[in-house]
């Protein structure tokens, strides 16, 4: 049985539909660069889905379906190139017949490729004269739709219910009732006016139809009825929906954390009262609610249910109105709720990134029934799941992200081993940083699309750990993951924090780590920064397992069984002559996974002659990446005093580094900077105060990017030059000549001579721009023409 299935978007919907030409009037001014589009969205799983050269920015739908099951319809469709004017371009439609296509309201020529075995459905548009910038394409089209098959067998797409008919999408069933660029890649914004037959005589007869947004108007003309569907939001195609049926509706004010969203709910009414459909919709409100406290402002532009008859075996998140067959159970209905904020707002970039679908919705499904319903925690479940999985399991054997087969799509590393990654990095980063780390997700990427690697990088910016080789554990290994364990670290001091010592007082601090997680503690590794300690003191004997590197205590903790507590004392004496009374202050810092603070600083007064006063921490403030500027700001000190300033690399000074600006530079990188502030006034101690330190600087981004071309004709025996745009000062460029996807062979300079081999090809040219420091910067010219023989 296939398990509740999640929608993805992208903001790589530039790559997406664009259908529309110039008017022939204006043939005269299209340039002469004119290409055809890709017939590919370049997506690992479906390659032969999506098409490029444009970007859709608007669907309109007008569908009318008959009491026989067959549509007669227009869709009209908004979009802009996306590079140079288009010749010829795709759209993916899968069956009907096609009667009509225009572009820019002229009639355009068109064809229709199909290879079922690859998986290909092909509208091949060619307009009167190439199309560039915005332009509008409209498809005219009938026939009885019928259901897509996926790799897994399942069924998608157009199907027949008691009474009329569903549509669900997921992940390329949109082509089986509308053109469209269908690719996770290109999300628009859509209109859906669906007609239905109307009896003013027998109403018990009339069906009512329902997709995605908001509903704008309903019309009865004659024997039709037309309901209006406005989805003002970025939508991929297959998140849309057209449900047609007798159905019972519902309309309300949905209660979120701030304000209301309104309610669109339709359930059929032969199975209205056994679905659940009453009891469930009263659940919207607080379910809503639950995710908003934990993952921000619900992003939909309404909300509701559709209960239907069909016999697809799963539920679907459709846009704002997720989709249900038969009931709707209070889990799965969490889980279409949680889609709309990952799935929806924030779609996949690759279909094999639908975990992070799958694994947030299930996950939060799990949170909120615990927190709403008492239902297990999901430390609970996951582990308990994750323990009573033998490692030998075929659980394990294929990744959660980056797998090469769509057939396991929607297979069970997609759901629970994509939300037992989720409790896995909960434990390991805290409640916290995780929080941080999937409210950012939505904040950052609603509207569009992100990838597995952007979750990890997203995760190692919050967290500020390297975590390469925990997501290489969870996400793409085929064996079974260590469960992380989960610790509490302390930091006591005794006298107690904030007392106040004299000249050789003895003194000591207590470090301990508690485990609360649900395996053995082991590995776990705490250190200690005590520089204002050894001014102020010193460090007696220290206790076993505890080391000293300069001003940094280690503390390697013991192996520490579920629920048991290890710590260490660490004694020290203040100095006979302390320099100043500036206060020993220390904080505990856990360089291993797992580990959340109790109380993990301490700070004790020194008696001594008195600092200057008020000495404000300093505060580091700009963008830690290779060739941006810090700023410090010094705050408050008493006029009279003399002020130093240092900017320090991972607790060292940078020469030269002594202004309240500071250029960041290669030798930086990966470093964690300081900024320290040094003081002096007639009558009190030299006074210092340094900052926290920053997160690691990261790599710079060139910001010249743009891609390669081509000079040259397309002929064997002809010389093909790489025109390489402007790149950034200090970078290397290298190339790569390619015919089609493939590399050729020792193709690796600027120059290549066409072969012989490559008659009939198209070429392009791949150049990688590299500088120490800084991220690659990867492009792709677009295609020659097919290479012609020898002239």
């Amino acid at each position: 049985m296939k398990l509740t299935r999640t929608p993805l978007a992208t903001t790589a919907a530039l790559l997406c539909a664009s259908l529309a030409v110039l008017p022939q009037a204006n043939a005269e001014q299209a340039p002469a660069t004119a290409v055809v589009g890709g017939q590919t969205s370049g997506d690992s799983l479906f390659p032969h889905q999506g098409n490029t050269g444009y970007d859709v920015q608007h669907y309109d739908v007008d569908l009318a379906y008959a009491s026989n099951g067959s549509i007669t319809a227009t869709t009209t469709i908004d979009a802009v190139t996306t590079g140079e004017p288009l010749s010829e371009y795709s759209l993916d439609l899968e069956g009907l017949t096609v009667t009509a296509v225009t572009v820019n309201d002229a009639p355009a020529t068109f064809t229709r490729l199909t290879d079922e075995d690859e998986g290909i459905h092909k509208l091949v548009v060619t307009p009167a004269a190439p199309v560039a910038d915005a332009f509008t394409t409209a498809v005219t089209y009938s026939g009885t739709p019928t259901a897509h098959t996926d790799p897994d067998g399942s069924m998608e797409g157009w199907t027949s219910t008691t009474g009329g008919a569903v549509a669900l999408n997921e992940p390329v069933g949109a082509m089986t009732w509308f053109p469209n660029n269908n690719t996770p890649t290109d999300k628009a914004t859509f209109s859906t006016a669906l007609t239905v037959p109307f009896n003013a005589i027998l109403p018990f007869l009339n069906r009512t139809a329902v997709s995605t947004g908001v509903l704008d108007s309903v019309t009865t003309s004659g024997s039709t009825r037309t309901f209006t569907w406005e989805q003002p939001h970025q939508q991929a195609p297959y998140l849309s929906l057209a449900a047609i049926g007798r159905y019972s509706g519902a309309e309300s004010d949905v209660a979120l954390s701030e304000g209301t969203t309104a309610e669109w709910s339709y359930a059929n009414t032969l199975i209205e009262g056994a679905s659940g459909f009453a009891n469930r919709r009263a659940q919207l409100s607080p379910m809503l609610q639950s995710i908003e406290r934990n993952y921000g402002t619900y992003p939909g532009a309404s909300i509701g249910v559709v209960v239907d008859t069909s016999t697809l075996g799963y539920a679907l998140e459709t846009q704002d109105r997720p989709y249900f067959e038969g009931s709707i159970g209070q889990n799965t209905l969490i889980h279409e709720l949680a889609h709309q904020w990952f799935g929806n707002a924030v779609s996949p970039s690759d279909w094999s990134d639908i975990w992070l679908n799958e694994g947030p919705a299930t996950f939060i499904a799990t949170q909120v029934e615990a927190e709403l319903y008492g239902g297990d925690s999901t430390e609970d479940t996951y582990y308990d799941l994750w323990d009573s999985t033998a490692a030998g399991s075929a659980f394990w054997t294929t990744p959660v992200a980056g797998f090469d087969d769509p057939a396991d799509l929607f297979g069970a590393p997609t759901y629970n081993r994509g939300a037992m990654t989720l409790e896995a990095m909960r434990s390991a980063l805290g409640d916290e940083v995780f929080g941080e780390i999937m409210r950012t997700w939505i904040e950052r990427y609603a509207g569009g699309d992100a990838s597995t690697a952007e979750w990890i990088a997203l995760s190692e910016e919050i967290s500020g750990r390297d975590l390469t080789a925990f997501f290489t554990d969870w996400l793409f290994d085929t064996d079974k993951p260590a469960w992380p364990s989960r610790w509490s670290l302390d930091l006591s001091s005794t006298p107690a924090t904030g007392a106040t010592l004299d000249p050789e007082d003895p003194f000591s601090l207590t470090l301990s780590a508690t485990n609360v997680g649900k395996v053995a503690q082991t590995g776990s590794v705490v250190t200690l920064d005590v520089t204002s300690l050894l001014a102020q003191a010193d460090l007696d004997t220290l206790p076993a397992g505890v080391t000293q590197s300069g001003t940094t205590l280690t503390w390697a903790v013991p192996a520490n069984p579920v629920d048991a507590t290890t710590a260490v004392t660490i004694p020290a004496t203040v100095k006979t002559e302390p320099p100043s009374s500036n206060p020993i202050t220390l904080e505990a810092y856990a360089e291993t996974l797992g580990a959340t603070c109790g109380a993990c600083t301490a700070t004790l007064e020194v008696d001594a002659p008195q600092p200057i006063e008020p000495a404000p921490t300093p505060a580091i403030s700009g963008v830690l990446r290779l060739d941006r500027q810090l700023t410090a700001t010094v705050g408050a000190w008493p006029e009279a005093a003399d002020l130093d300033y240092q900017w320090l690399r991972d607790g060292s000074p940078i020469d030269d580094a002594t202004d309240t600006t500071y250029d960041l530079t290669l030798d930086d990188l990966g470093a964690r900077m300081k900024f320290e502030v040094s003081a002096t006034q007639d009558g009190f101690l030299p006074t210092t105060r340094t900052s926290e330190p920053t997160a690691a600087v990261g790599k710079g981004v060139q910001s010249k990017r743009k891609r390669p071309g081509i000079d040259g004709v397309a002929r064997v025996g002809r010389p093909l030059r790489a025109l390489v745009p402007p790149r950034d000062a200090g970078t290397t460029t290298t190339y790569q000549w390619l015919a089609g996807k493939k590399p050729i062979k020792k193709a690796t300079s600027r120059w290549y001579t066409i072969t012989k081999k490559q008659r009939g090809k198209r070429l392009r040219v791949q150049t990688t721009t590299t500088k120490t420091g800084y991220h690659d910067v990867v492009r792709v010219s677009l295609r020659t023409k097919k290479v012609k023989k020898r002239s």
